[in-house]
């Protein structure tokens, strides 16, 4: 138990950020800690050689004042010496051949040898040594020798070590606090979203996650949720709204045919009153089979497998057939169909989900128009967008301003009292399916109207590749033609 709750513990945000934290801390303390040692020892180091070089003049002015003398200047130098603040402090003259002269302060043992060299600074453990060359007017060139101990420079040093350990372990030690501290901080906003997300249920989308107003990467986090929550809560409710009315048109034509059933079983009765019964019976068939496809469309609208993108149809062929299919339609009700010019037309997609793009537009169009009025249908290739628009236009009695966002909605049908027809109410899903086809296609469809002057919904569609490429050629042979 207690191995799975550490495993559990070691496997959140909040740990990791404490353990970064720390090694963060840990680091930037060493990295501190081994800079500042090293200023501080190479500050030292330089003091000391100031003073040493100081001392080199002392000295030099000593000779001069004592040479040849060495036995005066000898004390001199012990005097200098016993007052010196460096510890161990000493000097020794040599000639240039490397005899010693003289010598005073600390009888340091010094193993290498003096060399006429530069003057340079080097350690002779425990010693910091300066050996300059001395060349004064009146005196010969002699070689000098100064030192003294430096251990009160790794004194100065192992106390500023001991104080940067002491002092990086107390911070050390506090890091994980903090550290667990600034991470409980900065994951409770988290927390509360895991919270807020364990609660909501598919039937009660209305938490939202609180906003705290900072503006940064988990307020951003918490717009977007909330922006997917209001947007399965609308797609939510249309999916219960949508079943219910589909629920509703589905009862009603089931009630009709239950009851021609009863009433043909009520008594024995004719042929004739059989097969009127029958065939009241299949036209209510006919109705749920055709409402039962236009569902499936939907459905498989929603689920993106309206996919026909992998073939090709000649979209004006599709307009002329559904103009022969709806002819006798049009005719009955007193309505004229009108074409204009309908120029080749590849767009990619099945020929059946055009048919059935085309003949719901006609079929709409046809249903609001009143007698005497007409339906125009045209077709226009814009090779520059790669694109061609097929436009359906009637002169029936409009759509009010307030009802035109909503045409494309699921089961709407608008103002009943508008429809010119008396028979069947229509499901009120044939734009949908319409909108459902021409997005799956890669297009788009819009509607406008004016109320007492008709209606005309455009459809937008791609061209294929081949047919886009003909379009464009054709209109750049015409512009140099002209």
């Amino acid at each position: 138990m207690l191995s799975e709750r550490l495993r559990n513990l070691t496997a959140t945000i909040r740990f990791s950020l404490m353990l970064w934290m720390i090694i963060v801390v840990f680091v930037l303390v060493l990295v501190t800690s081994l800079g500042v040692r090293q200023v501080y020892r190479t500050q030292l180091l330089e003091k000391f050689d100031q003073a040493l070089l100081a001392d080199v003049k002392k000295v030099s002015q000593e000779i001069q004042i004592h040479y040849p003398d060495w036995r005066r200047l000898e004390q001199s130098l012990d005097d200098i010496a016993f007052a010196h603040p460096v510890q161990a402090w000493f000097v020794q003259i040599y000639d240039k051949k490397g005899a010693r002269l003289a010598a005073g302060g600390h009888h340091a043992d010094i193993a290498t040898p003096i060399v006429d060299e530069p003057p340079t600074t080097h350690d002779r453990v425990p010693y910091r040594v300066y050996v300059a060359r001395l060349e004064e007017p009146g005196l010969p060139t002699l070689l000098l020798r100064l030192g003294g101990n430096r251990q009160s420079l790794e004194d100065a040093l192992a106390l500023l070590d001991q104080t940067l350990l002491v002092r990086s372990m107390i911070i050390l030690l506090l890091a994980p606090i903090g550290g667990y501290v600034l991470a409980r901080r900065a994951t409770q906003p988290i927390a509360k979203i895991i919270a807020t997300a364990a609660r909501l249920q598919p039937s009660r989308l209305d938490e939202r996650l609180p906003i705290r107003g900072t503006g940064d990467e988990l307020d951003q986090l918490s717009r977007t949720i909330n922006s997917m929550l209001d947007r399965i809560a609308s797609y939510i409710d249309k999916n219960r709204e949508f079943v219910a009315h589909a629920a509703h048109e589905l009862r009603s034509p089931l009630a009709a045919i239950r009851s021609s059933v009863e009433v043909a079983l009520n008594r024995q009765r004719s042929a004739d009153e059989y097969a009127t019964l029958l065939g009241e019976v299949m036209e209510e068939c006919q109705y749920l089979s055709n409402l039962v496809n236009r569902l499936l469309i939907l459905a498989e609208g929603d689920v993106g497998r309206i996919d026909g993108r992998r073939s090709t149809t000649r979209l004006d062929d599709i307009v002329r057939e559904s103009l022969d299919m709806f002819e006798a339609v049009a005719d009955l009700q007193g309505v004229r169909l009108e074409a204009s010019d309908l120029p080749a037309a590849s767009v990619p997609g099945d020929e059946d989900y055009h048919r059935q793009l085309v003949r719901n537009l006609l079929d709409n169009a046809i249903k609001f128009t009143p007698p005497g009025g007409a339906v125009h249908l045209g077709l226009a290739v814009e090779p520059a967008k790669q694109t061609v628009a097929l436009t359906v236009a009637d002169e029936g009695v409009g759509i009010p301003p307030h009802d035109l966002p909503h045409v494309f909605e699921r089961f709407f049908r608008g103002d009943r009292s508008r429809q010119r027809h008396q028979g069947r109410q229509s499901s009120g899903l044939g734009l949908s399916i319409c909108q459902a086809i021409v997005r799956a296609l890669g297009g788009d469809i819009a509607a406008a109207s004016t109320l007492g002057q008709g209606s005309t919904f455009t459809v937008t569609l791609p061209l294929t590749v081949e047919a886009a490429a003909a379009g464009v050629g054709q209109g750049v042979q015409q512009s140099v033609s002209a």
